[in-house]
């Protein structure tokens, strides 16, 4: 069974979508899968390596030239297409693919009438993203259970390969990642509250703070707010890497962090994907849908109260792609919500040595 995965982005979303095409080549030996993926994610992915799977990394399409050059990579008939992205520019890529069953999402979420350029759906239900790919597995007779990212096998090498060349970087012992923006700014948390949490991880439990996040300037600006407050209080180490880091640099800083602090964002996923705990800020949009999938608990999440307060709708009855484009939601995340998670994840850490 030839198949083509076509899953652009976002970063966070393909460490979602990895466990699944394994699955699909664990449980059928005869599949051979092609990923269409951006070239960002293929930056952090590309060494989780199979026999059978091939990367194709692309620049997101923005021509008529750049779709023939897609057409070109991918000039070959596949059994099955799995549509796994709805967005305009991914929406546009599916016509040229040859293939005799094109699974797309149901028409709820297929975004940008993905359904017009599908032949078969996924059933919609109110659940993770992570969960919808597995329904795109399940299509093709896999079993879709959840399985655990950081599968280790002497023959398939499945981990996300982490840059160890990290040590210029001057990280402490034992520390906590904090990556204080989201995507959006509207996504992201304020640094005053930041740097309470800060402060309380390293007095009470000697946890000093990284700072990690890209190179967006309202990224950089936030951090260096924070960083800067961290430094007026006085005795509290701080490293700042946001923006200094590769992606695989960033999963081995999380991977040897004792636990992340992050709003809806890629590196939230990349810490799931390492099995690192994650404490989700979540109030934008709902952590059931979007959320670190392993660690729910840890999960703050204030979503259905902005829906009351924000939109003044009933959060039961809301649509699926109901999203709060004001900051205030976040505000809602108060800094007791986060000490009093930090204390419960604390008692299940072993900070000894």
């Amino acid at each position: 069974m030839n198949i083509l995965v076509v899953r652009l982005s976002a970063i966070g979303d393909c460490t979602l979508v990895l466990p699944v095409i394994r699955s699909i080549l664990e449980q059928n030996s005869a599949a051979k899968v092609t990923w269409l993926i951006g070239r960002a994610a293929y930056q952090l992915l590309k060494d989780s390596t199979h026999p059978r799977l091939t990367y194709i990394p692309v620049d997101k399409p923005k021509s008529l030239k750049d779709y023939r050059n897609i057409k070109q990579l991918l000039d070959e008939s596949y059994d099955v297409l799995l549509a796994m992205q709805a967005s305009t520019r991914a929406n546009l890529i599916y016509p040229w693919v040859k293939a005799k069953r094109k699974i797309g999402f149901d028409k709820v979420r297929a975004r940008e009438l993905q359904w017009l350029f599908t032949n078969e759906r996924i059933d919609f239900e109110h659940e993770h993203l992570h969960d919808s790919f597995r329904k795109f597995a399940k299509k093709l007779g896999v079993d879709s259970q959840p399985i655990n990212w950081n599968y280790p096998d002497d023959y398939f090498n499945w981990r996300i390969t982490v840059d160890k060349d990290i040590t210029s970087f001057g990280l402490p012992e034992k520390y906590i990642v904090v990556n204080p923006a989201a995507s959006k700014l509207e996504r992201s948390w304020f640094a005053d509250r930041y740097v309470q949490v800060i402060e309380y991880c390293y007095k009470q439990y000697g946890l000093p703070a990284v700072l990690t996040g890209g190179n967006a300037e309202f990224e950089r600006q936030l951090a260096s707010e924070v960083e800067r407050k961290v430094q007026r209080v006085g005795g509290i180490p701080i490293v700042n890497l946001v923006a200094k880091t590769s992606l695989q640099q960033l999963a081995a800083v999380l991977e040897h962090a004792q636990f992340c602090i992050a709003p809806d964002t890629g590196p939230a996923h990349i810490a799931n994907a390492m099995n690192t705990p994650v404490i989700g800020l979540y109030a934008v949009a709902s952590s059931r849908l979007s959320g670190p999938y392993l660690f729910k608990d840890s999960t703050i999440d204030k979503f259905d109260q902005a829906v009351k307060t924000i939109l003044n709708k009933d959060p039961r009855v809301v649509p699926w792609r109901t999203r709060i484009h004001d900051r205030a939601a976040m505000a809602l995340i108060n800094v007791d919500d986060v000490k009093s998670t930090v204390d419960g994840l604390v008692a299940t850490l072993d900070l000894s040595h």
